[in-house]
């Protein structure tokens, strides 16, 4: 028997190359599906229009490797500019060298993190080659970054009673810049909370990044106004750590209700009274249950001899806060409530640390230094990530419909049809009639004609 015995291939090697032969299919498939497209829109184009000008090859590199193929310019006697009509057909430009997958898929990597160069790596061991440096995957997701944010959305504004807002500040280093780092202002909204199998995720969550000179809650008011259906009578329940920019919502918004977040809340008083067991229950216990009196009393009481030494001065200031925010304590569903609006599903604010975490992951491990555009750009897209919104070049085209100057309508690029075909019902068949006539198929058919 071991005279017949044959070296086999491990399953990393018959993977590999199965994926690498896939690779090579999926180039010549797309390239014949692209001419063919090609093809089809030069004789089906408004000849009048579009005067065919040259034959020219691209390559674009795609997630399965590079795709070769030729594409036909035309000179638009209209517009007086040289187009590529398949470009116009596909929402795609030709010249970006990159498919809108592939891109997509780069700057995915990029918002996960935890570098841009770590995902030009990433990306060269899932395609076998090296698509991107770590500057180009930088340079497109800030470019389509700030696509999206020019773009103007012809949704639909929502109508809501009740909205809640999320709001914290992320404080990043900046690089080659007077001041040494900037606090990124930004809040999460939605519309309450639904179930999902065992989980509970936010309705229809979005994110404002505060990125004009102006007041956090100007800018923020107008954004509301872009997506929501609001008026007087819509109550806004904002959750923040207490800070003074923070709690300036309630002088911009009719029906607003201001929450401290109990978690920064109870990582300071388990800070000051940790060592005290059961002065630390009492007020953890207080807390969750939104009694601010009990809460106030309890610490109050507390003897500053017990307090260590040296946080003794940062309690005293605690307190004084505490005292200032205890309408801030309270529980907002119980004044939404006497307000005669339905709070059943309603659950307590405090997811905003949760996202800021992930903001935070990106953006200061390991010591990164920013400039205001780059950090501005990646938090944008960690925020579309988290709203399952992508920044792909293909999406950013296919919006750029919607504006005042829009892409080439496809029915723009063909001939005006007078009369519907009828077929064989009339007694014609096109293809014997047409360019086609003297293909294989087209002889055939004449063949048995007879």
């Amino acid at each position: 028997m071991s005279k017949f015995t044959t070296e086999f291939p491990t399953m990393k090697e018959l993977e590999t190359l199965l994926f690498r032969t896939l690779q090579e299919q999926f180039a010549a498939g797309m390239a014949y599906i692209l001419e063919a497209l090609d093809e089809y829109l030069m004789h089906q184009r408004d000849h009048s229009r579009f005067r065919l000008k040259d034959q020219r090859e691209v390559q674009i590199d795609t997630l399965f490797g590079t795709v070769r193929f030729k594409r036909r310019l035309y000179q638009d006697r209209v517009k007086g500019q040289h187009v590529y009509l398949l470009d116009r057909m596909l929402a795609f430009d030709g010249r970006e060298k990159l498919s809108p997958f592939l891109e997509e898929i780069a700057i995915e990597f990029a918002s996960q993190g935890p570098s841009y160069r770590d995902s030009a790596k990433r990306l060269e061991a899932l395609l076998g080659y090296r698509v991107l440096s770590h500057e180009a995957i930088r340079d497109k997701l800030i470019t389509r970054v700030e696509q999206a944010s020019t773009i103007v959305s012809k949704a639909t504004r929502r109508s809501v009673r009740v909205l809640f807002v999320e709001v914290d500040g992320l404080y990043t280093s900046l690089q080659r810049q007077r001041q040494r780092g900037m606090e990124n202002r930004m809040a999460i909204v939605h519309e309450g909370w639904e179930q999902e199998g065992d989980r509970v995720r936010l309705r229809s969550k979005r994110h404002y990044l505060h990125t004009t000179k102006g007041e956090f809650w100007e800018g923020f008011g107008d954004f509301l106004v872009r997506h929501y259906d609001m008026d007087e009578n819509t109550w806004i329940v904002v959750n923040g750590d207490g800070a003074n920019w923070i709690g300036e919502c309630e002088s911009y918004f009719h029906r607003c209700i201001y929450t401290l977040d109990r978690f920064h809340v109870a990582r300071e008083l388990r800070r000051f009274l940790g060592q005290l067991p059961e002065t630390w229950q009492t007020v953890r216990q207080a807390l969750a249950a939104f009694e601010a009196d009990i809460l106030l009393a309890t610490v109050e009481s507390v003897p500053e001899e017990k307090i260590l030494e040296e946080h003794r001065n940062e309690w005293r200031k605690y307190v004084a806060y505490l005292r200032r925010h205890r309408r801030h304590l309270i529980d907002y569903r119980k004044v939404l409530g006497e307000a005669g609006i339905d709070t059943t599903g309603m659950r307590p604010m405090g997811s905003a640390e949760a996202q800021m975490r992930v903001m935070a992951k990106r953006t200061k491990r390991g010591g990164y230094s920013w400039s205001v555009r780059g950090v501005q750009a990646m938090l944008r897209a960690i925020m579309a990530r988290q709203e399952g919104s992508r920044l792909s070049g293909q999406a950013i085209a296919k919006k750029q419909v919607l504006q005042p100057n829009p892409m080439v309508r496809v029915k723009d690029l063909l001939r005006e049809v007078k009369e519907q075909a009828k077929g064989y019902i009339n007694g014609t068949i096109r293809l014997l009639h047409g360019p086609y006539q003297s293909s294989p198929t087209g002889l055939a058919l004449k063949a048995l004609r007879g």
